[in-house]
């Protein structure tokens, strides 16, 4: 969580990341093996358990569009 405004309304970002089920995997580019998908999200917000739930949120949205 990084504070980006000061003071009593200051407004909060976060970045989440998440792991995929076991067959939402992927080639590493450089080694070619097989490693499990990670997918991340970010929110803001000024409070920063809203800022944490937006983030959950996206990166749970990258993680079901993934084909």
């Amino acid at each position: 969580m990084i504070a980006v405004t000061e003071g009593i309304d200051a407004i909060a970002t976060t970045r989440v990341v998440i792991r995929g089920d076991t067959d939402q995997t992927s080639t590493h580019a450089l080694t070619g093996e097989s490693v499990q998908r990670t997918f991340s999200g970010t929110g803001a917000g000024m409070d920063v358990v809203v800022s944490s739930v937006k983030a959950y949120i996206a990166a749970i949205n990258k993680m079901l569009s993934f084909k």
